[in-house]
């Protein structure tokens, strides 16, 4: 089928369009990259000038690691000129960063804050990112030459930087770096006290990536947990996740699309949170009901009749509603 047949194809189903997006935005939830890529080069056929289409495929590519096909679709969505200005801004000020193009930072943020404003919830992360990028234009970046044997001093930095993003940006680095101290630079990362529960658990999927087969000790919140990433069951919380999601979608069916969307960010946020432990109790129907629950509540609906109707235990769904929602506060949303 041409793209001239797929066009014709849109009239019979004008919703088409809106729907692969939203299984492509689906697919980035469960971190599956290449199905959530083809999702949007599908709706590309149809809608070629959709900035959700330019988006969704610049969130994929991340995902797959592809920055700098990335970099051109958030050049793109910059000038159309669609969209959250700043928050495209941010992803591709962090994409700049990763591919350590940090002169061109510093050129494109202080031209920024020069003419305009900055909305108060993107200032700090901005001069931040500022201020790290002058000093490696300084003479901090290390040499692309050296890559192989050390980039603890461009990384160092930035895992220690205030900012989230300069962070995550850090242990996207080490997860795709062959650099014999990614490991290690991983591992001291997790150790440390007040950090990010979800950057903690990206560092601990890195390190499982990398086939470490030792216990590390890592922080979450207060308590010092241990773990050996080479034996996380990646798999079964994949499974499992799936199964809540499954679960969640019996729950809504067709009631409110917006509900099940919530109900579904919560969960992902959630299970990566706790990463690399199982919810507990492990029974889909539970954390179904939870983050349904959550979502109701976040949107002002009443939910009493569906929990009711799952038999689910009062006492111990309002003690993990209030958990995931103390969680899913705190947490910085990526």
């Amino acid at each position: 089928m041409d793209k001239r047949d797929k066009k014709d194809n849109l009239i019979l189903y004008p919703g088409l369009v809106k729907r692969l997006i939203e299984k492509g935005m689906d697919a980035l939830k469960d971190k599956n990259g290449q199905a959530a890529l083809e999702f949007f080069l599908e709706a590309e056929t149809y809608d070629e000038a959709n900035p959700q289409v330019t988006f969704g495929k610049m969130l994929s590519l991340i995902e797959l690691g592809r920055l700098n096909e990335a970099l051109k679709q958030s050049k793109e969505l910059l000038h159309g000129g669609t969209g959250d200005y700043y928050e495209i801004l941010q992803v591709h000020i962090s994409l700049l960063v990763q591919l350590g193009h940090y002169n061109e930072v510093v050129q494109l943020l202080e031209a920024v804050i020069t003419e305009e404003k900055l909305p108060s919830q993107y200032a700090e992360s901005f001069y931040q990112l500022l201020h790290f990028s002058r000093q490696m234009v300084s003479g901090q970046q290390w040499s692309n030459s050296r890559e192989d044997e050390s980039i603890s001093d461009t990384v160092k930095p930035m895992l220690e930087a205030e900012s989230i993003e300069l962070q995550a940006s850090a242990i996207t680095m080490l997860k795709d770096s062959d650099a014999k101290d990614a490991i290690s630079l991983l591992i001291a990362y997790i150790n440390e006290d007040n950090r990010d529960p979800v950057l903690v658990s990206l560092a601990i999927q890195a390190l499982k990536d990398k086939g470490l087969n030792q216990i590390v000790t890592y922080q979450r919140g207060k308590e010092t947990k241990q773990t050996n990433p080479n034996e996380i069951d990646q798999d079964g919380l994949e499974t499992f996740q799936r199964a809540i999601v499954a679960k969640l979608e019996d729950l809504v069916e067709n009631e409110d699309p917006v509900l099940l969307d919530i109900a579904k960010q919560l969960c992902v946020t959630y299970m990566l949170s706790i990463y690399p432990l199982f919810p507990e109790p492990k029974d889909e129907r539970v954390w179904a009901c939870v983050f349904y629950a959550c979502a109701a509540e976040r949107i002002g609906l009443e939910c009493q009749e569906v929990i009711h109707f799952e038999e689910i235990d009062q006492k111990l769904l309002i003690q993990k509603v209030e958990e995931v929602m103390d969680i899913e506060s705190a947490d910085y949303r990526l």
